[in-house]
């Protein structure tokens, strides 16, 4: 999966992973650099280009919210499958690029059966990981902020308990701490929102997540 999205990053060209940058012999101390291996270009840059928009877009204003960091443009898709058939554990997942404008880094974070406060949904648990390592990983490389603007300078913020709340109520509590209510699928649809009630949130009250990210509910 890192290696698809770096084909992406890369403007569609594979390259070929690689696990050792150079050996150094421990006797004369010569290093021998191991160069990357460029290969065949497997999609358009054209199209790799309209990927990478639309993965930016994911943590801009979708799922990957949560997966955000401040200074920094992120690409990112999340996901939760179920881990077999009925058997009520799933798997988590985020996986991210970023500077958008000049990718350095792709990041995979895959939560197996993930059973904390969080819940069990990609942008509600795996995301803020990403968030957290990248925001540690990027400054000690040094790669430099493209994305640094007045809207960018949020702070971690507690999610509120919600269950039990009318929809207006919760919309509500959620904007009061710079949070945003998000509903599944298969609701969005729904009318007459105010005479809902919650029952279930993730991330679950307690959880810190980065201003402006979404608490989604049944």
């Amino acid at each position: 999966m890192c290696t698809a999205v770096s084909t992406i990053a890369n403007g569609g060209t594979y390259i070929k992973p690689r696990l050792v940058k150079q050996t150094i012999n421990s006797q004369t101390g010569e290093i021998t650099d191991i160069e990357p291996e460029k290969k065949e270009q497997v999609i358009s840059k054209e199209n790799s280009q309209k990927v990478l928009s639309m993965m930016e877009s994911v943590v801009s204003e979708g799922t990957g919210k949560n997966a955000q960091v401040k200074g920094y443009s992120i690409g990112g898709k999340t996901g939760t499958s179920e881990d077999g058939v009925n058997t009520n554990k799933y798997v988590a997942s985020f996986v991210g690029v970023t500077p958008i404008s000049n990718p350095q880094l792709v990041i995979l974070v895959v939560l197996n059966n993930p059973t904390g406060e969080g819940g069990h949904g990609g942008g509600g648990v795996a995301a803020p990981v990403a968030s957290k390592i990248l925001s540690e990983v990027l400054p000690y490389l040094e790669v430099s902020q493209d994305n640094l603007t007045s809207e960018d300078i949020k702070v971690n913020v507690e999610v509120p308990n919600i269950i039990g709340l009318t929809y207006k109520e919760a919309k509500k509590a959620l904007e009061e701490v710079g949070l945003q209510i998000t509903f599944r699928e298969d609701m969005e649809n729904s009318e007459d929102l105010d005479d809902f009630t919650v029952s279930n949130q993730v991330p679950n009250s307690g959880v810190q997540i980065l201003e402006g990210g979404s608490v989604i509910v049944e």
